[in-house]
């Protein structure tokens, strides 16, 4: 039953009939091989996707120029014909779901570094470096400039030529053609630069030349409607831009905004809102004819069908949550929203692409493994037994794989509902992500028919009185113990879980928050927001180090405009009942006189059971923060990995 009727209504780009409404956005992976062959990992990632219901995918950014064009290790290459072996396998692969196939044509400019391209200088319409960056780019000549006008085109007849139905011109996110539209990079002061009609003239020169040589390839732009920069791109000029590419022959206008340099509009953490970038497609869809494309962090099937059904959009893009979730589109359209694996923004996809790493996600272990991972079919000759004890990430995600594996799984869990530390680090703002995949997964397992345990502890003589096949334990961790262990807890001196779970209400005080780890600065932010006055204490130089930067950044953004005090290189020398002594690049002591001191040191795998067990059953496995504190990620691909590891 179709849930959603305007979402999954048909619709056209161009000649193309699309069968409904659902994008996958063009998101850099790093499968590609060091040559930027198409591999068998791109092939099953996105068959995947198309498998999974969606109505057009376009595939991410493909380099028109090696190297200087080149923004990462494994991207995709189209910039000669050696690749169209390659392409062709894609495009069919994706077009056999019955899925649209268009391919996204891409130059870095000057969001690019030597170190990516093999030390050739970026280019870019003028020697301006991008503040990410910081590589000052050669500025580009008028026949350089023509050279690559025409690597655009050629690549698109290649890609016309591998059976795809469209190409992207990706002119979007401060790359090089969205550095020619921009006044904030382009400085040039020839026919390419000044005027709103000179910097346009890069873009359209690639439209009319694609335009003209493959009149029957689909055309679309992914274009900036905000660059969100001071004297940058805007929407009144992205607009006008829109306009004259409609007039061009331009089939779809893919509405996106920000660039490296503006933060966090362009890759957004978790604090944003649901929905936030619907007004940029809205705006553009009232001054043109041609579909628009529209997006930004849509999660809900009702929201999406709402934008559309509204006028809003035409399409909705879908970036992360098809990471999450391959089949949102096929679940959605099935009446199963429930069903759809929730993406929790933690960027950590991102983070992988700009350290040069495959891209993986945390909550589906498959991204990127949609081969390695896939289930082994046929019946078993019997049942393994397994116990799996705690019901964290871990817990949860190996307690489902394996029971639909077919193995017969008892789960235990000491407390009276699942999830484990899950049910923390979802409080703290900006984490609610984590509270919806949670429910996720809870409602997977008491679906599966695991023998679900609540309230029980398990021990080592329930192993010797019923020993079962196997013995799973993702027992979590635990917070680190103070160490001040002279002063009474429980009332001046907290641990992370009494504050977080709400055992210890703390409102309107000046509470010391002991580390600046991630944990460390987001109880100070939930502290923060419930009226505290916070001081965080951490012996680095910087806080949360090992934060995702988008996150961390917002996260930061937030501490500050809360007043929080921020102590980096800083060691505490004494806590008493009254005051926390601290001392900062060993000189400048001072004591600090809190109503609570909360201690944020981190976390400790929790291995009691473990070391009560140990040697006394030959199948007993560790997964999860029980085996080393990972965070989510590690945990759920550990849980689906015992499917395989237990045979």
């Amino acid at each position: 039953m179709n849930c959603y009727k305007t979402l999954f209504s048909p619709a056209f780009i161009g000649r193309y009939l699309v069968q409904n409404r659902v994008v996958m956005s063009p998101m850099a992976t790093g499968y590609a091989s060091l040559d930027g062959e198409v591999s068998q990992a791109t092939l099953d990632y996105y068959g995947a996707r198309a498998r999974g219901g969606v109505g057009l995918i376009i595939v991410e950014a493909a380099c028109v120029d090696m190297p200087a064009g080149c923004e990462g290790f494994g991207q995709l290459r189209i910039d000669n014909m050696r690749y169209i072996n390659g392409l062709n396998s894609l495009a069919v692969t994706i077009k056999s779901y019955g899925a649209r196939a268009f391919i996204q044509l891409f130059h870095a400019g000057r969001q690019t570094s030597s170190v990516v391209t093999g030390g050739v200088p970026p280019v870019a319409p003028s020697p301006l470096p991008c503040s990410f960056i910081r590589e000052v780019p050669q500025q580009l000549e008028i026949n350089e400039i023509e050279r690559l006008r025409d690597c655009f085109i050629k690549s698109a007849l290649y890609a016309e030529r591998a059976g795809f139905d469209g190409v992207e011109i990706h002119a979007a996110h401060g790359y090089l053609v969205n550095q020619f539209l921009s006044p904030h990079t382009n400085h040039r002061t020839d026919c390419y630069g000044g005027s709103l009609e000179n910097r346009m003239a890069f873009l359209l020169e690639i439209v009319n030349g694609i335009k003209g040589q493959a009149p029957n390839l689909a055309l679309g732009v992914r274009l900036n409607i905000d660059d969100f920069i001071d004297g940058g791109l805007g929407m009144k000029e992205s607009i006008i831009i829109a306009q004259k590419l409609e007039s061009c022959g331009v089939d779809v206008i893919n509405c996106s905004c920000g660039t490296y340099e503006s933060g966090l509009t362009s890759i957004e953490p978790s604090s944003y809102a649901e929905g936030w970038r619907m007004y940029l497609s809205e705006e553009v869809k009232k001054a043109v004819n041609i579909p628009v494309i529209g997006g930004g962090i849509i999660r809900d099937p009702s929201q999406a069908e709402e934008v559309i059904s509204t006028g809003k959009t035409d399409f909705i893009f879908l970036g992360r949550a098809l990471l999450a979730d391959s089949d949102w589109a096929k679940k959605a359209q099935e009446g199963r929203s429930r069903e759809i694996r929730p993406c929790i923004m933690c960027n950590k996809c991102i983070e992988n692409n700009f350290k040069g790493l495959p891209v993986h996600c945390s909550v589906n272990p498959t991204t990127g493994r949609e081969h390695q991972l896939k289930l082994v079919e046929g019946q078993r000759s019997y049942q393994p037994r397994v116990v799996v004890v705690g019901s964290g990430p871990a817990g949860m995600q190996a307690a489902i794989s394996l029971q639909n594996r077919g193995f017969e799984v008892i789960l235990y869990e000491k407390e009276s509902q699942v999830g484990g530390l899950l049910n923390l680090a979802c409080l703290s703002p900006g984490k609610h992500w984590i509270a919806r995949f949670r429910d996720y997964l809870s409602r997977q397992l008491f679906r599966s028919g695991v023998d679900i345990r609540l309230n029980c502890t398990y021990s080592a003589q329930d192993l010797q009185e019923t020993p079962p096949d196997y013995l799973i334990l993702a027992t979590g961790s635990r917070p680190v113990d103070p160490p001040y262990s002279w002063i009474q807890p429980g009332g001046f001196l907290l641990n992370l879980r009494e504050v977080l779970d709400g055992k210890v209400k703390i409102k309107g005080k000046n509470v010391v928050v002991l580390g600046g780890g991630c944990n460390g600065c987001e109880v100070a932010d939930f502290l923060a927001v419930k009226g505290n006055r916070v001081t965080i204490v951490e012996q680095k130089r910087f806080l949360a180090p090992a934060m995702e930067k988008k996150n961390r950044r917002a996260l930061m953004n937030r501490l500050d405009q809360a007043g929080v005090e921020k102590c980096t290189s800083s060691r505490v020398i004494d806590v008493t009942d009254h005051s926390v002594v601290i001392t900062t690049q060993g000189k400048d002591t001072r004591v600090l006189r809190p109503d609570n001191v909360v201690i944020a040191s981190g976390f400790v795998p929790d291995r009691s059971l473990y070391n009560e067990v140990v040697g006394q059953h030959s199948r007993v496995l560790v997964i999860g923060d029980a085996l080393e504190v990972g965070g989510i990620r590690a945990a759920v691909l550990q849980g689906e990995m015992l499917q395989a590891r237990l045979g």
